[in-house]
C-alpha cells in the first residue's frame, strides 16, 4: 500500500509508447482528469515580531476529488477542506467529528480560492501549476490506479506526471518495475515516518515534485 509521484521530462513520442505500453496491460479506463497545485507563501507584511521567516502553503485541487482541497503547510501540516455545506459534504465521506472540526470552510468558493481573495494579509500567491490531459487506469481488479498528466507552467509544458497508487501487496516500487514507468524525479516520502496520511502524503509528493 502506498503511493508514488513522478515527474517525467518525457517527449511526445514518449508519451504515447507509455499510454500504449499501458493499453496492452489491458486496464479499465476511468476517464479523463487534472489538477490545479497552487503555492503561497506567507505575507511578510504579516508579521509582527520583525522576524521574516518564510512558511509556505500548498494547496491540491485533484478533478477525481471533487469540491475536495488538499493542503500541506511547510510539509507537515496536512488537512483536507471541503467547500460544500457540513450536510452534504457528510454525504461524502466526511465523518461527522471532521466537519465539526472544520473539514468544510463553510465558504462556497473552493479552499484554495478563498485563501488567494479572503486571506491576502496572511498568505501571497506565487506560482499556479496546472495538470491537463490526464487519463486514469485501472489494473489488477482495481488494486493499482495509474494516473498520467500533462503538467504546465505559465502555459509551458514542463513533464509527464505520473501518480502511483497501490492497494496490493506489492509495495510502489514493485508496482513502477512491473509496469515499466518510465525514470524521473521520483517522490514517494510521507508526512508522518510512522504512519501513513494519504492524502498528506500525496500533497507532500506533488510538492516534492512541482518544485520549480
Amino acid at each position: 500500500m502506498g503511493s508514488a509521484v513522478l515527474l517525467v521530462d518525457a517527449s511526445p513520442d514518449t508519451i504515447m509508447q507509455f499510454h500504449d505500453q499501458l493499453a496492452n496491460e489491458l486496464p479499465t479506463l476511468r476517464g479523463k482528469w487534472n489538477f490545479n497545485f497552487k503555492v503561497f507563501r506567507n505575507n511578510p507584511f504579516s508579521l509582527t515580531n520583525g522576524v521574516a521567516e518564510s512558511k509556505f502553503l500548498h494547496t491540491l485541487s485533484l478533478s477525481y476529488l471533487p469540491e475536495v482541497c488538499l493542503t500541506l503547510v511547510n510539509k507537515k501540516s496536512a488537512g483536507v477542506f471541503s467547500n460544500n455545506a457540513a450536510q452534504d459534504a457528510g454525504a461524502m465521506g466526511f465523518p461527522d467529528e471532521h466537519l465539526h472540526r472544520g473539514a468544510t470552510s463553510g465558504f462556497n468558493d473552493p479552499f484554495d480560492s478563498m485563501v488567494a481573495s479572503k486571506l491576502q494579509s496572511l498568505w501571497l500567491q506565487k506560482q499556479v501549476i496546472k495538470g491537463d490531459g490526464g487519463q486514469i487506469y485501472e489494473l489488477e481488479n482495481g488494486n493499482v490506479t495509474i494516473r498520467t498528466s500533462n503538467v504546465f507552467l505559465h502555459g509551458i509544458f514542463k513533464g509527464l506526471l505520473i501518480q502511483v497508487n497501490t492497494n496490493s501487496s506489492d509495495n510502489v516500487d514493485e508496482v513502477m518495475k512491473k509496469y515499466g514507468i518510465p525514470k524521473g524525479h521520483v517522490c514517494k516520502d510521507t508526512v508522518c515516518t510512522d504512519t501513513q496520511d494519504e492524502y498528506g502524503d500525496l500533497c507532500l509528493q506533488y510538492v516534492e515534485i512541482l518544485n520549480f
